[in-house]
């Protein structure tokens, strides 16, 4: 047997510390080893493979550089290849592409990083983590959650193969990252143990790698002499070492396995992590869509078109996510002031994406690099779409001006178009009217006591795939909305009517879906990593209900439902049931049709009063799920069935799963983005968590977790109380780039003179639906662009993807942007190509 003893610590940023306090002890960690490094020529450390810690300890170590990147040079210290260590269910697969290009990058300025995806702590894998990882040329992943029963059969180590026919070698620690850690003072007691523990493993012909190090702790010192120790006491061949040491890479004679790694036969898997603190969930979504959707592929646009570049600021913003995207971060099972700290990241890089956006646009759409908006009270408006096909679709612009006031000679004056909100304006777009709303947005300037923040709603039709439309604003007579109680919207094959308890009937063509929008409101005694369920559940009672129709001339109509309901307040001090003490909970629900959208949009917002419980919404198929599927990450996919005996598992199987956007089943398609968990349950009924309500970051003597997960600490944040909001969409059907439309929306700005687009011109489009772009952006080196293609269906395509760019060469590149070899065929601005089933294709445009 082989024995490889691998020093290491690892790193959560931020967890039941703050980030701050754990970089204090950061720094004392990578200090001490150095000195050892320095002490011991043979002495390696593995730096958690992620290269963050490297970027914070610098920070206030700057003076240490040097000797760190010495120790990088000469592999002595290992490092990556993730730029920080992720949740690998929750983030976008785009995001987790960004993580590993941001932590090369860092590696590859102190001589390249770790060959081995390393995941020891992540909350369950995604079945296309093994594509991600040889698109990056990763041969191995080594980690410690996620299998269930299959791992029985497989043993240690086993080819882990991706939907696409990507493989690894994947080598479990079953007994976690820690099972060297912390090592006796005594040597000889130390070695004892540790052969001991070696003794109780049989020789599976694998090296077995003895971890020594656990979370935010100082290096054992002493850990050569305990090797010598230990070599001599078993007669085993053992070495210090990092963990590429132990990487074989895909061998043929392993045993193999294809799906998603979410068991729990030897690890706490804590699903309740995919629905503790959701704001989280939801900054983290609006912040993917904005980078990937629209700030990525735009700046690449403008970049080709004279525009100024603007990947440091792309850059800048995704950095902020991803810091927030380590695993205890994202998953919200920390301290409140991390929580806090959290939300502040998003918010600097959701308001930087979206600026970044709008500055392109506006460029793009013929401002200058002041980008005044042109006098007048009529306007000209560009209204861009960011998908790969034409669109028809509703869009907003607030009537808001640049710049809104000035001061001439020391004299205020305002904006035509500002003043023009004082007058109660009407408006009509190439002659049609246009609905008038007051915005809810507390940011938006009002410079007089009776100034309203007004925003324009309207559908555009036709808009050309990853172009523009360019339409004519004009002032007209008002035209407000038609209120009254009726309980039915409608447009073509799409029909909403609300029912008597306020949920909905839905027809989507063919097909009526009756009372969704149910509620389902059930006591949590739980912690942040597990929801438990408490025993009789009285349930929410509906107190009342109330409803008002809107209907614009435009043909967009809404119906406005609130619906009070009577809920248990809180757990009994025992808890293990909800009290006697009932509170109301507001929830409305704002429904959307509109001529040519094929789908109906919701707004929820939920008034949460109570403490300790979860609320889902409900979305009844009709019948039991003859074929439920959900987007994954790049791919979609059956959600996880545990059928096998579960009797061993370390931790009950959960009945939720993950989703990256939507759930489907029986012709209903739930889009969902940013609620990533939900059921079907065995009636068809799909139940999207809404909001999850807990105190404590872990609590022992739960009945869905028999092992802790972490410190027993209070988190009044967690309880969520107060007002939050969600959006949602329905539609027919499995379809991608449906759901990708109804989160992406369109986006209009007021137009310039001089637009360096043509209008109704598409820039590239794809010839087919099934395959979806799944990223547009300047190439990493600056040469030139890169499209992905995804194809998350089990047939391949012959895709044409159509550039109208100019363009000098094409080739097809991993995901690490390097030449794969793969074919291509272009000619006149024309690139054909085939995608794999469930495969990704990139290709460099230069």
């Amino acid at each position: 047997m082989r024995c490889i003893v691998v020093s290491h610590f690892h790193w959560d940023r931020e967890w039941y510390r703050t980030f701050e306090m754990y970089r204090a002890r950061l720094a004392d960690a990578v200090d001490r080893v150095l000195e050892l490094l320095d002490a011991d020529p043979d002495y390696r450390f593995l730096l958690d493979g992620q290269t963050v810690v490297i970027e914070d300890y610098l920070a206030v170590r700057p003076q240490r550089r040097e000797a760190l990147a010495a120790a990088l040079h000469a592999g002595r210290l290992s490092t990556g290849p993730w730029y920080v260590q992720p949740d690998s269910l929750l983030p976008s697969g785009e995001a987790l592409i960004r993580n590993l290009q941001y932590g090369r990058r860092v590696a590859d300025a102190f001589g390249g990083g770790s060959r081995v995806a390393y995941v020891p702590d992540s909350f369950g894998h995604p079945a296309q983590f093994p594509q991600l990882f040889v698109g990056f040329g990763l041969r191995t992943f080594i980690y410690w959650r996620g299998n269930g029963s299959e791992i029985d059969t497989l043993g240690r180590a086993y080819r882990w193969i991706a939907p696409d026919g990507s493989a690894v070698e994947a080598l479990l620690l079953r007994d976690g990252y820690f099972n060297a850690a912390c090592l006796p003072a005594d040597i000889g007691d130390a070695a004892q143990r540790i052969a001991e523990q070696l003794a109780r493993v049989p020789d599976d012909g694998h090296p077995r790698i003895l971890m020594n190090g656990f979370d935010h702790m100082l290096p054992d010192a002493h850990v050569g002499e305990m090797v010598d120790e230990l070599s001599r006491l078993t007669n085993l061949s053992v070495e210090r070492g990092v963990l590429d040491d132990a990487a074989r890479g895909p061998l043929a004679s392993l045993p193999a396995y294809s799906g998603p790694l979410m068991g729990a036969r030897f690890a706490n898997l804590l699903p309740g992590v995919w629905s503790t603190r959701m704001p989280i969930k939801l900054a983290n979504r609006r912040c993917e869509a904005l980078l990937e959707g629209w700030a990525e592929p735009w700046a690449a646009i403008g970049a080709a078109l004279g525009v100024a570049d603007e990947q440091q600021a792309l850059r800048l913003a995704w950095q902020q996510v991803l810091h927030n995207q380590a695993h205890d971060s994202l998953c919200g099972c920390s301290l409140d002031a991390v929580v806090a700290q959290v939300m502040q990241r998003y918010a600097g890089a959701e308001g930087l994406a979206r600026e970044t956006t709008t500055r392109l646009l506006e460029r793009l759409a013929g401002h200058d690099v002041e980008r005044r908006t042109p006098d007048g009270a009529e306007q000209e408006i560009a209204v861009f779409n960011p998908s790969a096909h034409p669109r028809t679709d509703v869009v907003r612009i607030a009537l808001e001006a640049f710049p809104s006031m000035r001061m001439p000679l020391g004299q205020p004056e305002f904006a035509p178009l500002m003043i023009a909100t004082l007058e109660a304006p009407g408006y009509t777009v190439d002659g049609a009217p246009v609905r008038v709303i007051e915005s809810d947005d507390p940011t938006r300037a009002r410079w007089l006591p009776a100034q309203p923040a007004l925003d324009l709603e309207m559908v555009i039709a036709d808009v050309p795939a990853f172009g523009f439309r360019r339409v004519k604003l004009q002032r007209s007579y008002t035209v407000d909305d038609a209120v009254d109680g009726g309980r039915e919207i409608g447009s073509g094959p799409v029909r909403a009517a609300m029912a008597a308890d306020g949920t909905f009937d839905v027809t989507l063509g063919d097909k009526t879906y009756r009372r969704l929008l149910a509620v389902e409101d059930h006591g949590d005694r739980g912690d942040s990593y597990d929801f438990d369920a408490v025993a009789h559940e009285p349930g929410a009672r509906l107190g009342s209900v109330t409803w008002r129709r809107l209907r614009h001339p435009s043909g967009i109509e809404h119906l406005i439902v609130t619906r009070v309901f009577d809920v248990p307040f809180e757990l009994t001090e025992e808890r293990d049931r909800r009290g006697a003490e009932l509170v109301p909970l507001t929830l409305i629900v704002e429904a959307r049709i509109a001529p040519g959208v094929p789908r109906l949009d919701l707004r929820v917002r939920l008034h949460n009063t109570a403490r300790d419980h979860r609320l889902r919404l409900l979305f009844p198929t009709g019948a039991r799920p003859a074929g439920c599927v959900a987007a994954t990450t790049f791919d979609i996919a059956a959600p996880p069935r545990y059928e096998s005996d579960e009797s061993e598992w370390l931790h009950a199987a959960p009945r939720t799963f993950p989703h990256q956007g939507w759930v489907s089943a029986n012709g209903l398609t739930v889009a969902a983005p940013g609620l990533p968990e939900a059921e079907v349950t065995a009636d068809g009924t799909i139940a999207i968590t809404f909001l999850r309500c807990i105190g404590w970051l872990a609590r022992f003597g739960l009945h869905s977790r028999y092992q802790p997960a972490g410190p027993v600490m209070p988190l009044d944040g967690a309880q969520m109380l107060g007002w939050h909001e969600a959006s949602l969409s329905l539609f027919g059907g499995v379809d991608c780039a449906a759901a990708r439309d109804a989160e992406l929306g369109l986006r209009a700005v007021f137009a310039g003179h001089t637009p360096l687009l043509r209008p109704d011109t598409s820039l590239l489009s794809l010839d087919i639906t099934e395959v979806v772009v799944s990223a547009f952006k300047a190439a990493e080196d600056g040469r030139g662009v890169v499209v992905r293609l995804l194809n998350p269906t089990a047939t391949p395509h012959v895709v044409t993807l159509s550039y109208r760019l100019p363009i000098e060469s094409v080739e097809s590149v991993r995901l690490d942007e390097t030449p794969d070899g793969g074919e291509v065929d272009y000619a006149a601005g024309l690139i054909r190509l085939t995608v794999a089933p469930h495969a990704l294709r990139t290709l460099r445009i230069s």
